[in-house]
């Protein structure tokens, strides 16, 4: 179905304000207010999410790079310090596989 956007559609909208005020009880049924009821419900949160609640504002207040780490190895990469040992970072990156498999 198509509708025109230029104000020449036929068909009326009811906007919902005037379908509240000007709707009637069907017939036979009784018209009495109802009661507000009170919210009773509750949420408790395990031991678990408390914790977890608690660890990731804890993690929250933590920079998340450490500034003084960065400057001591840029340092020792510019003097020529910094040591790379390929087979230690060989077996590290191995070691963390097997992790990711178990």
């Amino acid at each position: 179905m198509s509708a025109r956007i230029d104000g020449s559609n036929s068909t009326s909208i009811v906007s919902m304000e005037s379908y509240r005020t000007n709707a009637r009880p069907a017939a036979g049924a009784s018209v009495a207010p109802v009661a507000a009821v009170k919210a009773t419900d509750t949420v408790r949160l395990s031991d678990d999410a408390v914790d977890l609640s608690a660890l990731d504002k804890t993690l929250a207040s933590i920079p998340a790079v450490d500034h003084g780490r960065v400057a001591a190895i840029k340092a020792a990469v510019n003097e020529g310090r910094y040591v790379i040992d390929p087979e230690a970072i060989a077996t590290r990156m191995s070691h963390f596989e097997w992790q990711l498999g178990n």
